[in-house]
């Protein structure tokens, strides 16, 4: 059965939903900005860069909205059986994961700013933006954004990873508490 909510040993239908939602989100959002970054000046390129903006504040709202039904639903505890330095290891790597996301999706919106590029959100509205324009400072936001994504694209590797490692090795059910299935009667 699915539950809305966190149980103590699995991840609610919520949870799980932002979780594959941001995942999905943010796997678009590296194409696009790869894709838009390769262009040519041009028209194209302006609209492929200005969904790259709206998809990333649409990533920012969700990780928001995320953060605060973690706040209200606790995650379920790791499971004894993992050592106390792997527990470490995986809170300090999901505080640091919601940290990029958070300051990656910013430092984007800051350069935009800067940069003199509004914001539009999906031609809905336009978002204010957050600096006057300023080229010294968009150079800056530009070069803090690439390092930001960079990082959080390396730690996102050492996420999978570590979800893969809980599958094949360890084989502790860590991964199956995150998926909306229990493959196999896995915890």
């Amino acid at each position: 059965m699915t539950r809305w909510r966190n149980s103590q040993d699995r991840y609610g239908i919520i949870a799980q939903g932002f979780h594959w939602l941001v995942a999905a989100l943010v796997l678009a959002q590296f194409a696009l900005g790869l894709y838009a970054a390769d262009l040519p000046l041009s028209l194209a390129r302006l609209q492929w860069l200005s969904r790259h903006k709206a998809l990333g504040l649409g990533v920012l709202a969700l990780v928001l909205l995320r953060l605060g039904w973690r706040a209200l639903d606790r995650a379920p505890a790791l499971p004894d059986s993992m050592p106390a330095w792997e527990r470490r290891a995986a809170r300090a790597t999901h505080r640091l994961l919601y940290a990029l996301l958070v300051l990656a999706a910013l430092a984007g919106w800051l350069y935009a700013s800067a940069a003199g590029l509004s914001v539009d959100w999906f031609g809905l509205f336009r978002v204010p933006d957050l600096v006057a324009k300023n080229a010294q400072l968009a150079m800056l936001f530009k070069d803090a954004h690439k390092a930001l994504v960079a990082l959080f694209a390396l730690l996102l590797l050492v996420h999978v990873g570590a979800a893969l490692r809980h599958v094949r090795l360890t084989r502790d059910g860590v991964m199956y508490r995150m998926l909306p299935w229990n493959p196999a009667g896995k915890r």
